[in-house]
C-alpha cells in the first residue's frame, strides 16, 4: 500500500508514478488499474480542502484518513471525481478529537463510473455530508456509512444522492450505533430528477441503541421527479433482539459479550476494508470502547 500524507496543503511523502499534486488537487492517471490501495492521510489540520480527480478508464482503491488529536473547531471540504468509465473503492475514516468539526465530502461520477463508498465515524462532534451527483448515464454507486457514538458524542449524519443523468443506480446503507448518551441523526436523501428514466434508487437506515439515555434519529427520503424508475427505502431504530441475545449467551457468552459481537459484525464490512493495520487496529479498538 502507498501512502500520501499531507499537512498544511503540502505533500510529506513522495507521490506514486504519474501521480500529480498541485494547488490542493490530486490527479490520478488514467488507464491504469491499480493492484494496491492508496492512503492519504490528513494531518492536524483545521482548516483543509481537497480534490481527487480519479482519470478515465482507471481502477483504484482510496483510503482516505482524517485524524486529529485538536480539540479547537475541524472544517474539511473534499471533492472526488471519478471520470468516464473509472472504478473507484473509497473509505473514509474520520477519528476526530474536536467539539466542532465539519465534514463536506462531495462525490462526482460521469459516465459508466463505478464507485463504493464507505464512510466510518467515531468523531467526538461532528456534522458531516456525503453529497454525491451521478452526472453520466450508466454512473452507480453503493453507499455504506457507519457512525458509532457514546459519552457525549454527537454525530449529524447527511448522505445525498442525486440521480442527474438516465440509467444511473444507487444504494445506501447507513448503520447508527448510540451507547450511554451518545446522539446520533442519520439523513439519507436521495433524489431523481425529472427525465432520469430508468434510475433505481434504494435506501436502508438502521439505528441500534444500547443505552436509555441515547438517542439516534433516521430519517429516510425519495424525492422522485420521474415515473419510469425503481426506488424503496426503509428504516428501523430499536435495541439488539432479545432472541439473538439469548442464542448468544446461551452459548456461553456474557450479555456485554453478546452485545458487542452483534455490534462488531454490523461494522465488519467497515473495518474488513481498512488495509492499514495500524489505523484498522485503532479504529477498532475505538468503536469497541465505544459499545
Amino acid at each position: 500500500m502507498r501512502d500520501i500524507v499531507i499537512k498544511n496543503h503540502e505533500i510529506q511523502t513522495k507521490l506514486p508514478k504519474d501521480f500529480i499534486y498541485e494547488n490542493q488537487k490530486l490527479i490520478i492517471p488514467k488507464n491504469i488499474q491499480y493492484q494496491e490501495p492508496i492512503k492519504i492521510t490528513i494531518q492536524d489540520d483545521n482548516n483543509e480542502s481537497l480534490e481527487i480527480v480519479v482519470s478515465e478508464n482507471t481502477g483504484i482503491k482510496i483510503i482516505l484518513e482524517l485524524s486529529s488529536k485538536e480539540v479547537t473547531p475541524n472544517n474539511y471540504k473534499l471533492n472526488l471525481i471519478a471520470k468516464q468509465n473509472s472504478q473507484v473503492k473509497y473509505l473514509l475514516v474520520s477519528e476526530l478529537a474536536s467539539k466542532k468539526a465539519l465534514v463536506e465530502h462531495y462525490f462526482t461520477a460521469e459516465r459508466d463510473a463505478k464507485l463504493e463508498l464507505i464512510g466510518g465515524f467515531v468523531s467526538d462532534v461532528i456534522d458531516a455530508k456525503m453529497h454525491v451527483d451521478l452526472i453520466g448515464e450508466g454512473a452507480e454507486v453503493k453507499m455504506r456509512v457507519v457512525a458509532v457514538s457514546s459519552d457525549d458524542n454527537k454525530q449529524t449524519i447527511d448522505v445525498l444522492i442525486i440521480h442527474k443523468a438516465p440509467n444511473t443506480f444507487g444504494d445506501m446503507t447507513n448503520i447508527g450505533i448510540a451507547n450511554k448518551r451518545g446522539r446520533i441523526l442519520l439523513n439519507g436523501v436521495e433524489k431523481i430528477e425529472k427525465g432520469m428514466k430508468h434510475a433505481n434508487a434504494f435506501q436502508t437506515l438502521k439505528g441500534i441503541i444500547m443505552s436509555d439515555q441515547a438517542i439516534v434519529e433516521v430519517n429516510p427520503i425519495l424525492l422522485i421527479d420521474e415515473f419510469d424508475v425503481k426506488a424503496g427505502h426503509g428504516a428501523t431504530i430499536g435495541k439488539i433482539a432479545e432472541d439473538a441475545l439469548y442464542y448468544l449467551r446461551s452459548r456461553g457468552l456474557t450479555q456485554r459479550e453478546a452485545e458487542k459481537l452483534i455490534i462488531n459484525g454490523f461494522l465488519k464490512p467497515v473495518i474488513d476494508e481498512i488495509d492499514d493495520e495500524p489505523l484498522k487496529e485503532r479504529f477498532a479498538h475505538l468503536v469497541n470502547s465505544r459499545i
